[in-house]
């Protein structure tokens, strides 16, 4: 049975289902998305654009750039983008998350796995959104530093991480590699459990409320703006980060509450904090489609499900996706 069918079969009545300690979730509310346990997932294999000898990586559902990589634990890597900024290595990333910090600046969580960059950065400071959105797929992590109380937290995740403090080669200056990360990274690392039920050849990306779309925009106030515009003939979504082009072939808009962040130390400051817990609106386009519905996350050791309107699983094409964490004062627009 896959995830699709986990959730339809579970809807009428929704049931939660619990993962490791500190995990307990209330029943969930009329409506509400069904959560699914990474640990009982068994992802379906996708029929998209197969290259014999390479298998899907469990984060883009399409064929890793090596046999060893579909094995090998992940790595993540907090970036801080101004529009100024010019990032490295975020083409070769599965997954990017990205959070509207302080400043017109975002807080971008790269994770990678199926390929390798030989220059990632500049990296920057860890914050909770990177502990509470990677933390389910095991990655080793490398930072650099961050408030006291953040690095509690990071040291209470039970992820394992390097720092230019740390000393050894793994970073140069603000930047670092997928090879440098992976050597440092202790043995024994799993592979990242799989996010999202990527569509094969057949399948939409919802059941219901399909729209054809050709441009997604994200506004927030005091924040950079964010357009993504869909280039039919390369079949992928296209927007600008910093002074970079970066490219995706899904982009997932989770609306969520955002809260202030007071830091003591090591220096006094107040910053904006994505609250990833919990259940929201969802926005994603894949290929040509846009689609609506409902994300859900209770805690840390937790899978985020993005159910479409009808309650299946969205289905985004196979590839590599950027998650948005827009504010619920954000405008999201697609068209």
């Amino acid at each position: 049975m896959n995830r699709r069918q986990m959730l339809r079969v579970a809807l009428a009545p929704a049931v939660v289902l619990g993962v490791g300690t500190g995990c307990s979730e209330p029943p969930p509310s009329p409506g509400s998305v069904k959560v699914v346990d990474p640990g009982d997932v068994t992802p379906t294999p996708s029929s998209a654009s197969p290259t014999p000898g390479l298998p899907n990586g469990p984060l883009t559902g399409a064929p890793v750039g090596a046999p060893t990589a579909a094995t090998r634990q992940a790595v993540a890597v907090p970036l801080r983008m101004s529009p100024a900024t010019t990032p490295a290595g975020l083409d070769a990333a599965d997954l990017v998350y990205a959070e509207f910090a302080e400043s017109d600046t975002l807080h971008l969580t790269a994770v990678f796995h199926s390929r390798d960059a030989a220059k990632i950065g500049p990296v920057t400071e860890i914050r909770p959104v990177d502990i509470r959105s990677v933390a389910v797929l095991r990655p080793f992590v490398g930072y650099a530093g961050g408030p006291t109380g953040f690095l509690s937290q990071f040291e209470s995740s039970d992820l394992d991480g390097v720092t230019p403090d740390d000393g050894g080669k793994v970073f140069s200056g603000s930047y670092t590699s997928t090879t440098a990360l992976l050597k440092a990274a202790p043995k024994g690392g799993r592979p990242p459990t799989p996010l999202l039920d990527h569509a094969t050849d057949t399948d939409a990306l919802a059941t219901r409320d399909l729209t054809p779309a050709t441009e997604l925009s994200i506004a927030v106030a005091g924040g950079p703006p964010m357009v993504w515009r869909y280039d039919q003939a390369k079949k992928h979504w296209a927007g600008k980060v910093g002074t970079a082009t970066v490219t995706a072939a899904s982009v997932i808009v989770l609306t969520m509450e955002y809260r202030t962040l007071d830091v003591r130390k090591p220096s006094p400051r107040s910053l904006p904090s994505a609250n990833v817990f919990g259940e929201g609106a969802v926005l994603a386009v894949s290929g040509p489609n846009s689609a609506k519905g409902r994300w859900r996350k209770p805690g840390l050791g937790m899978v985020c499900t993005l159910a479409d309107t009808s309650g299946d699983l969205l289905r985004p094409q196979p590839g590599n996706a950027w998650v948005i964490y827009a504010p619920t004062t954000a405008k999201v627009t697609v068209r």
